[in-house]
């Protein structure tokens, strides 16, 4: 038994000798270069909804790694909430007249 732990200790000691690379773990990458690439598809999202380029940049600096992990997963996760859509102001202005033009129609008939 002790001839085999002596041969062992000489194997484990050969190894880590001969090749160190054996026991280094593995490179993860830095944090903050994954939330410089969350931060650059948050922007490029905003830039995309019409924000300019300082404001984006500045909305994206206020959020917390985890909050620029969860808007890059789905870009599609950030919304225009600050003003009406091109749509919405068509859907207004026909929804407007219609209503306009129905009453119109009915108040002049009686």
């Amino acid at each position: 038994m002790n001839h085999w732990g002596r041969m062992g200790a000489a194997a484990c000691c050969a190894l880590l000798l001969a090749g160190p690379g054996l026991a280094w773990a593995d490179v993860v990458p830095a944090r903050k270069a994954k939330a410089d690439r969350d931060a650059a598809a948050v922007e490029q999202r905003l830039a995309a909804l019409g924000v300019d380029s300082s404001a984006a940049r500045s909305s994206a600096e206020r959020l917390t790694p985890s909050e620029l992990r969860f808007f890059a997963e789905d870009p599609g996760r950030i919304q225009n909430v600050g003003g009406l859509t091109g749509g919405e102001w068509l859907g207004g202005a026909v929804f407007l007249g219609l209503t306009g033009f129905l009453y119109f129609a009915f108040v002049s008939n009686q």
